[in-house]
C-alpha cells in the first residue's frame, strides 16, 4: 500500500458530500500511518501532510449548517466556487438528475431511465443496496430462465456449531450494529446466486490475481456444497 502512495501529492476527492466524517478521520489517520513510514518521520498531520481537496457539486438546496464538518473540515483554508455546469450540457438530463435528487421523478423521467437498466447502482445507504439487489438477482432470473440461488450464511466458532449463548449474542451484536454505522462492515446473512450474474467484489481476496475491491464479474458456474442434496 505504500509503494502506490510513494509518489502521490495531491488527494482529490470527489463528491465528498457522499462520504460520512468517519470515514474521512479514517482515510486521514491511514494516510498518516503511511507517510509516517515513508518519510521516517514521527508527525500526526491531516491526510499524512499531503495537499487534499474536496469536491462538491451544489445543488442550491443544501444549507450551511447542513455542510458543517468536523475539525478536518476546518483545517480547509481555501474554498473555490464552481458556479458553472460543465460536465453535464444536456437540460433535459440535468433535469433529470435534479428530480431524482430530490424524489420527484415523474413518467417521463422513467421512460429515459429504463434503457440503463443494466447501469450499476452506486448508493452510501445499506437499505437501498440490499433492495435493489434483491430486485436485480430475481428480475435476471426472470429474463434468463434461470434457478435462483439463497446461500445463507453458516456462522461457525473454530469450526464447530455456535451455542445458544452465542447464537443470542451474534443476534444482538447484528441488531445493534444495524443501528449505527458499524452496519457498513457486517456480512449478509444470504446472498443471491445465479449463473449469469454480475457481481462485485466488496473486499480484498487476491488482489495480484485482480480480485481486488470493486473488481467486477460474472457467475459462470456455482458448485454446490457437499451436504447439498442432489
Amino acid at each position: 500500500l505504500a509503494g502506490h502512495w510513494k509518489l502521490v501529492k495531491y488527494l482529490i476527492i470527489d463528491e465528498y458530500s457522499m462520504i460520512s466524517r468517519e470515514f474521512l478521520a479514517t482515510l486521514s489517520k491511514t494516510l498518516n500511518v503511511i507517510f509516517k513510514h515513508l518519510n521516517q518521520e514521527d508527525h500526526d498531520l491531516p491526510f499524512g501532510g499531503k495537499r487534499c481537496a474536496l469536491y462538491f457539486p451544489s445543488s442550491g438546496q443544501d444549507t450551511l449548517s447542513q455542510n458543517a464538518g468536523s475539525e478536518l473540515y476546518r483545517q480547509f483554508t481555501t474554498v473555490v466556487l464552481l458556479k458553472q455546469q460543465m460536465r453535464i450540457t444536456d437540460p433535459a438530463w440535468q433535469a433529470v438528475l435534479e428530480r431524482a435528487r430530490h424524489g420527484k421523478c415523474v413518467e417521463a423521467d422513467l421512460k429515459l431511465l429504463r434503457p440503463w437498466a443494466h447501469a450499476f447502482l452506486v448508493t452510501p445507504r445499506n437499505a437501498v443496496r440490499r433492495k435493489w439487489n434483491s430486485a436485480a438477482s430475481r428480475n435476471h432470473c426472470k429474463q434468463t430462465k434461470r434457478q435462483l440461488l439463497i446461500s445463507p450464511a453458516e456462522d461457525t466458532k473454530r469450526g464447530g456449531v455456535l451455542s445458544s449463548a452465542e447464537l443470542f449474542a451474534l443476534a444482538k451484536r447484528k441488531y445493534e450494529a444495524k443501528r449505527s454505522s458499524e452496519d457498513r462492515t457486517q456480512l449478509e446473512d444470504e446472498i443471491f446466486l445465479a449463473k449469469g450474474m454480475q457481481v462485485m467484489l466488496v473486499t480484498n481476496i487476491q488482489t495480484e490475481l485482480d480480485m481486488a475491491n470493486g473488481a467486477r464479474g460474472t457467475v459462470y458456474d456455482i458448485l454446490l456444497d457437499p451436504r447439498e442434496p442432489n
